[in-house]
């Protein structure tokens, strides 16, 4: 299924060699026919965060009405809640400081695939559990969510990405 979409956790080696990443993550793109975004997992509140911007940038790109030009990005802006590419890597990016990522993986045997995505990029397997940022995510992202219980966290991350259609 082209669209099929998998959600990868890891742990690079310390410190993050970005150039490195990179250029395996392009090679790893072409050779296994996937669209990748790469973030950093302390800014992502937890995996339906990433489903949710996802799904809301492949629809962009179904309509036409992508702001991006490629789908990473676009998944990039619905995660961040930004309309610039600039500002939503400053939120979200990968930077030598990253400890954990977060990897969206989009395209034909995505699921299968995200295993050998973190192999290829040298990081260590992590569960959403240790990965997530959770509620300090929100606060990455400039989302106020205090007084708000555990439960409504999703909500509110849920409620970050939709705003960016609101904002076309």
């Amino acid at each position: 299924m082209e669209n099929e979409m998998a959600i990868a956790w890891g742990r690079p080696g310390s410190p993050l060699e970005l150039p490195a990443v990179l250029a395996a993550l392009r090679g790893f793109c072409a050779e296994h026919q996937v669209e990748v975004q790469l973030l950093d997992a302390a800014a992502v509140v937890n995996a339906d965060h990433l489903r949710s911007a996802a799904a809301h940038a492949l629809r962009s790109r179904r309509r036409g009405t992508m702001r991006a030009g490629s789908l990473p990005m676009e998944i990039l802006l619905y995660v961040s809640g930004r309309r610039q590419i600039r500002e939503a890597m400053a939120a979200m990016g990968l930077s030598g400081r990253t400890e954990r990522v977060a990897a969206v993986l989009v395209g034909p045997g995505a699921a299968s695939k995200a295993p050998l995505l973190l192999k290829a990029l040298g990081f260590a397997p992590l569960s959403e559990r240790k990965a997530a940022g959770g509620l300090s995510a929100l606060e990455r992202l400039g989302v106020s969510a205090r007084g708000a219980a555990k439960e409504q966290l999703e909500a509110l991350a849920l409620e970050q990405v939709a705003l960016l259609d609101i904002e076309k």
